[in-house]
């Protein structure tokens, strides 16, 4: 007769569902250790490094838009140099800063520089009589046109230039003399932005 072979489990396999559920708690370790491992892999790959802020003359080539400020003097200068980027084709001319990219910003002197004749009558103390002096002055120096862009909304210069019309006493003369420094003005800051043009 042939003895039937019983089955011994193992000292571990006595007790099959601690078995398995330390079988469970390994595996759910072991997955938990790679998926920490992958997402902390993920995180230290490389950021990209910020956008380095445009440069001054960057930001004037990328505006669109500019508001076209008198800041004060004489409405030559600055009709010139708005009339000039209008005519330009650049920048759209809009009627606010807020909404703007830039604004231009053109301050001038006043017109009223040339001969200047003065007149008083006073009493003279001795004689007791009126006395009567006049007095003429002339203004040949002119004062400086100024160009100012900024950035709208930071409000930052971008550009800045003057010039000084050249004096002269007869008026026609002056007039010519500041016209001619506010072309060069609006051609200076055109080859600012656009420097093929001075080429």
């Amino acid at each position: 007769m042939k003895r039937a072979m019983q089955f011994q489990p193992s000292p571990g396999l006595r007790y099959p569902a601690v078995v398995m559920k330390r079988r469970f708690a390994f595996e759910v370790v072991v997955v938990l250790l790679f998926a920490v491992a992958f997402a902390g892999a993920q995180t230290e790959a490389p950021k990209p490094p910020p956008p380095r802020p445009l440069s001054l003359t960057a930001r004037l080539t990328a505006a669109k838009t500019v508001f076209l400020k008198n800041g004060g003097g004489s409405d030559v200068p600055f009709n010139i140099i708005s009339d000039g980027i209008q005519g330009w084709g650049r920048y759209q001319v809009v009627d606010s800063p807020d909404k703007a990219d830039i604004v231009v910003e053109v301050t001038s002197p006043q017109t009223d520089k040339g001969v200047s004749v003065t007149s008083k009558t006073t009493t003279d103390p001795q004689t007791g009589y009126p006395s009567q002096s006049t007095s003429s002055s002339h203004e040949f120096g002119s004062s400086r046109i100024s160009v100012v862009v900024r950035d709208a909304k930071s409000k930052m210069t971008l550009w800045a230039a003057s010039e000084t019309p050249k004096s002269a006493l007869r008026e026609k003369a002056r007039n010519d003399n500041v016209v001619e420094a506010s072309q060069d003005l609006l051609r200076q800051f055109r080859e600012r932005v656009e420097p093929d043009l001075a080429k």
